[in-house]
């Protein structure tokens, strides 16, 4: 139980919703005649929710819906975009965000990532005086054992500019594993704030402690979840699982103007300018800030970090035909502008290359990998034989052997851990016999998933953690090969892994669940499958991964209210695993 001064606890989680698919979601459920009503009106985040019986059940699995996201949450006009041509216009849009902000030459903190057992990544970004395409500007960085910056280890200087949109990232060597450093950054004389970082240990670790979010939707609401991690004293590192950014312009996917939280640029983001720009207005957020300058990020982008339901070659929301431009610019704008703005250890392979792991003392074994940049395009109306196909990939061919190759190594080396972070439902969330609920997940690619636990099994590995977000809920399964099959859910005979999906920062709750109907829908969804161990559709937060040798601790946490500045939060239900067991159970 956290005992933490101001967590309140959460003593009776009631159950509560199945995530709004993230694309076009095939949702099997009946809704009652003003149902779907209620499930627009705007959701009172302090009301006190009913905990369901489960004997509410099956007759609610009828009514197919098939929305996109957009028409699913927010009713909006589609706005017209004005582009900006090439490098004269991303200076220019870059001279309107510097001119609007002004003051301090460090408006957007300070950040580190990607830690090692001897360096880590370091990032800060310059605001130019007077922003020019051949401006360059020269820094200097240093790193050192306190607060004060008295006791530097190591320091140097670092140039930036326009090309890379006046970031700064340093990859800061020669350091001592498992050990906490400080680090800031200066010019003409104006320092940045003093960040705090650490490696991760190389050997001998017993604990580790994380905490694991996605969906930082800044029109929809404060960053509230951020907060409350930053109070936290022990986080080895936040892994971030994707939708660290939206692309959406104001008002089509969060009402910034009522709570003074409007994104820029005001329209959806398309060209490199408005990439850089909208980032630049998340990091002047002083919750995400403070999380940056006090713990290392692990990250890995979805889809919004480029366009709503993107693929190797496209996007469902990606409209050439409104002036949206070409697909690959623009997926090639949204890369740049991720790796420039995010404090992650840049690869050296052609193409998008996201996917690295990061091996935590001998302990867990932490592997990101991208299922947005080089899947397959989604199928959402195909019959089963063509989801089935075992030639479709989330992932592509190359990274998929990097992954088994990952797999193989933590089994090889007894590591009693290893953290597959990814970023859409892993689990079977289709019922048999049924149309794919969420194509865009792992549903919509069964072979390889097939193929991830075929290798699971012949390796006998049976501590595979899948961390996962984009739900915008929150989620604990089991994962067995077929749920319906020769599972056990009582004993997790059958199991192969666990599945932790952690609620969005800020972004909507599915829709759905935020009406009066909504604790019966989850209550029939709790019964439907059974392999699923939590779930809560209602509320903001993350979750808390807590690894010892023998023990896997997930918690999560909730935000009262994101609509209202606060970092007060609840605490929620707490699963355990033990290593070899596969099973998730009340902690």
């Amino acid at each position: 139980m956290d005992r933490r001064p101001g967590v309140q606890r959460d003593e009776a989680v009631p159950l509560r919703g199945l995530p709004r698919s993230s694309r076009a979601a095939q949702l099997r459920l009946r809704v009652p005649p003003g149902g779907a009503e209620a499930a627009r009106r705007p959701r009172d985040e302090h009301r006190d929710h009913e905990v369901i019986s489960t004997t509410k059940v099956a007759s609610w699995f009828d009514l197919r819906v098939s929305l996109t996201r957009r028409q699913f949450i927010w009713t909006a006009a589609a706005a017209s975009l004005s582009l900006p041509g090439l490098a004269p216009s991303e200076v220019e849009g870059q001279e309107r965000n510097e001119a609007s902000r002004g003051g301090s030459r460090f408006q957007h903190g300070v950040a580190s990532g990607d830690p090692l057992g001897d360096r880590i990544i370091l990032w800060t970004r310059v605001t130019p005086r007077e922003p020019s395409v051949n401006q360059s500007l020269t820094l200097r960085w240093r790193i050192g054992t306190d607060p004060q910056l008295q006791r530097t280890v190591s320091s140097g200087t670092v140039e930036t500019g326009a090309a890379r949109d006046y970031t700064v990232k340093v990859d800061a060597g020669g350091l001592m594993p498992g050990a906490t450093y400080y680090y800031a950054f200066d010019i003409d004389g104006e320092q940045s704030p003093i960040g705090r970082t650490k490696t991760f240990p190389a050997s001998g670790a017993t604990r580790m402690r994380f905490a694991l979010v996605s969906c930082s939707n800044y029109p929809a609401g404060f960053f509230n979840v951020y907060a409350s991690m930053a109070k936290r004293p022990d986080l080895d590192a936040i892994v971030h699982v994707g939708d660290y950014i939206y692309e959406f312009g104001e008002g089509e996917y969060g009402a910034g103007l009522e709570i003074n939280r409007v994104p820029e640029p005001p329209r959806e983001a398309v060209a490199l300018s408005d990439y850089r720009l909208r980032y630049a207005t998340y990091r002047t957020d002083p919750d995400l800030q403070e999380a940056h300058r006090l713990f290392p990020f692990i990250a890995v982008w979805d889809d919004h970090e480029i366009c709503n339901d993107a693929w190797a070659g496209g996007a469902i929301n990606h409209n050439p035909e409104k002036g949206e431009g070409d697909w690959a610019t623009r997926k090639a704008a949204a890369y740049k502008a991720y790796l420039e703005w995010m404090p992650i250890r840049e690869s050296t392979d052609p193409g998008i290359h996201l996917y690295r792991t990061f091996r935590f003392g001998g302990l867990a074994d932490v592997v990101m990998i991208d299922t947005r940049g080089l899947r397959d395009k989604q199928l959402f109306n195909a019959d089963g034989d063509a989801l089935a196909d075992p030639k479709r990939t989330l992932m592509g061919d190359l990274q998929e052997a990097w992954l088994f190759e990952q797999l193989r190594a933590s089994q090889r080396a007894n590591t009693p851990w290893t953290l597959l972070a990814q970023q859409v439902v892993f689990s079977p969330i289709s019922l048999p016999g049924t149309r794919i609920t969420n194509p865009d997940a792992w549903d919509g690619y069964p072979a390889q998933r097939t193929r991830v636990l075929d290798v699971l099994e012949r390796e006998k590995l049976r501590s595979l953690v899948v961390m996962t977000g984009d739900a915008h809920s929150s989620w604990g399964f089991d994962v067995p090969r077929n749920p319906w099959g020769s599972y056990r859910s009582a004993t997790g005979e059958g199991s192969l892994a666990v599945e932790l999906v952690t609620p969005a920062i800020s972004s909507p709750t599915p829709m759905m669940f935020s009406g009066k109907d909504g604790p019966e829908t989850a209550a029939a969804v709790r019964v439907a499958f059974p392999h699923l161990k939590y779930l809560d559709g209602t509320r903001h937060g993350y979750a808390i991964v807590d690894l010892t040798p023998t023990l896997m601790t997930a918690s999560w946490y909730y935000s009262p209210n994101t609509r209202i500045h606060s970092d007060a939060e609840v605490a929620g239900t707490t699963l355990v695993c033990e290593r070899g067991s596969a099973h998730l159970q009340p902690a």
